[in-house]
């Protein structure tokens, strides 16, 4: 389960990205061309992958009733925010 406590750490650090990248959509303020690059790749881009991968790994170990020894909040919010994603992306008229 290590590599599931892994993931989900990961996935909730694209998820901030994820966040990030709306405040940047959707206001007015700059930051470093470099550094919005990253921003946008790991926030529009790898967050919706990992956020996958997560909730199919989730899924399946407690389909085996299995403990995830994850944090409930992280994993109610990782959920959560894949699910504002799909969404998002779906009924996004941009």
């Amino acid at each position: 389960m290590r590599w599931l406590s892994f993931l989900a750490r990961v996935a909730f650090i694209c998820n901030l990205f994820f966040i990030l990248c709306l405040l940047l959509r959707h206001t007015h303020f700059t930051i470093p061309p470099g550094f919005n690059e990253f921003v946008i790749i790991t926030g529009w881009v790898l967050s919706v992958f990992i956020n996958a991968i997560f909730a199919l790994w989730v899924a399946v170990v407690a389909l085996n009733k299995k403990e995830t020894g994850i944090p409930r909040w992280l994993l109610v919010v990782n959920l959560f925010l894949f699910l504002f994603q799909i969404f998002y992306r779906v009924f996004s008229t941009r």
